[in-house]
């Protein structure tokens, strides 16, 4: 399959999951991640807010704002293409943004630099265990991640059912560090 055929097939077996389907699954992701040693070490974390049947972003949201990390979220402009990191201080504050996706208050003061973020956690339609991340076509990450110090971790989070055996890669792509699903969580230990 090319990378449309992927993404329309993948997308239409998530959301096939139900909201009862789907609770069980995020909660063991959520375990999983938050016991990574990347987590843990993390201060600044960039975060992505759920929408469409993605795994359920606001117990990481909630364990970050109880454990004294600094959830960030991107407030994206879709004029310029562009995504900012901006800080999450409730999720009472999360209004629907860009694509129907919630986002942070937008304020000035709430920018965070790229160069403060730790650690990003992803989302995306499907995964293979090289690393490769399928997204939604829009570029936004790909725009983004080259932006970041070399050494923040990328890791993305997904139902197992997202993982396939190959994911078609361009040039531009970034390579996942880790990927998080409720089976198990999975490391690039090969080189880029």
């Amino acid at each position: 399959m090319d990378k449309k055929e992927l993404r329309k097939h993948l997308l239409t077996q998530r959301q096939n999951l139900s909201r009862d389907d789907r609770a069980p699954l995020d909660a063991a992701i959520l375990a999983r991640l938050t016991e990574l040693p990347e987590v843990q070490a993390a201060q600044t974390i960039l975060l992505y807010l759920d929408f469409r049947g993605e795994v359920e972003s606001d117990g990481m949201i909630e364990y970050c704002l109880t454990h004294g990390k600094t959830p960030v979220a991107p407030v994206t402009f879709k004029e310029e293409r562009k995504m900012i990191p901006v800080r999450i201080t409730s999720l009472a504050d999360l209004r629907e943004g860009a694509y129907g996706i919630r986002e942070p208050l937008h304020l000035p003061e709430l920018e965070v630099s790229i160069e403060q973020i730790d650690l990003v956690i992803l989302p995306g339609v499907g995964f293979d265990r090289k690393g490769g991340r399928l997204g939604y076509g829009g570029g936004y990450y790909d725009r983004f991640l080259p932006k970041l110090r070399p050494e923040v971790p990328k890791i993305a989070v997904a139902y197992e059912m997202q993982v396939v055996e190959s994911v078609p890669l361009e040039p531009h792509d970034t390579l996942l560090d880790a990927l998080v699903t409720e089976k198990g969580v999975w490391r690039r230990t090969s080189p880029a």
